[in-house]
């Protein structure tokens, strides 16, 4: 049995009072907001320092972190927050710098609007979305639909955000596990996230292997 529900749907992106979760999802940096949510589960938040929680570090803090290894780099090049801006699902290469890749909702009037940043818009990649706003929050079926439509102009490999890099890793490994696991997806609004993307994906090398377009 799947443990996620496509149709489930967040009643807001700004709660009153935010989950724990809410609040350490600020924290850009990958390997800074793993620890701090480890940190939390054992001991609580007394156990969090500011350099841990801090949304994003000045580029000193970032040079002296990174020099712990490149996958410490992992998120901390991620563009700012928007005013009322939350992240809404993230990410996760398992690439030497730990990449990062961040979709976004912020409040525009009586409607959401929606944009996917990486950590690389300064060397001009940006992600086209099909659909970019909508009046209440989105499904998770809707969430991963929105996801695999947007597309990356320039990419040299076809598809959406998940199946462009799907196709890439195909491209060097034979084994499934090692194609599906270069990606993780984590939320703090989507319970079973995770879930749902790892049976995309086996849907997707499924059709790969019967010879279908998978483009």
């Amino acid at each position: 049995m799947n443990n996620f529900d496509l149709t489930y749907r967040p009643d807001t992106y700004w709660p009153e009072s935010l989950t724990p979760e809410q609040r350490l999802s600020r924290i850009r940096g990958k390997q800074r907001q793993d620890i701090a949510r480890r940190l939390y589960a054992e001991h609580g938040f007394s156990a969090l320092n500011e350099f841990l929680v801090r949304e994003g570090l000045a580029d000193e803090e970032r040079t002296a972190w990174g020099a712990m290894g490149p996958w410490c780099l992992g998120g901390e090049f991620l563009p700012e927050l928007d005013d009322g801006e939350v992240e809404i699902a993230r990410i996760s290469l398992a690439s030497t710098t730990s990449d990062q890749i961040s979709f976004r909702a912020r409040p525009d009037g009586d409607a959401i609007r929606y944009r996917i940043v990486d950590e690389y818009e300064d060397e001009g990649t940006h992600y086209e979305l099909s659909c970019d706003t909508s009046e209440r929050p989105l499904s998770l079926n809707e969430l991963m639909v929105v996801l695999e439509n947007a597309s990356q102009p320039g990419c040299a490999y076809p598809g959406g955000v998940l199946s462009s890099l799907w196709a890439m890793m195909a491209d060097f490994y034979d084994d499934d596990e090692e194609i599906i696991g270069f990606v993780s997806m984590s939320s703090a609004f989507y319970p079973g996230i995770e879930e749902c993307y790892r049976e995309m994906a086996c849907q997707w090398l499924a059709r790969l292997e019967e010879g279908e377009d998978v483009a």
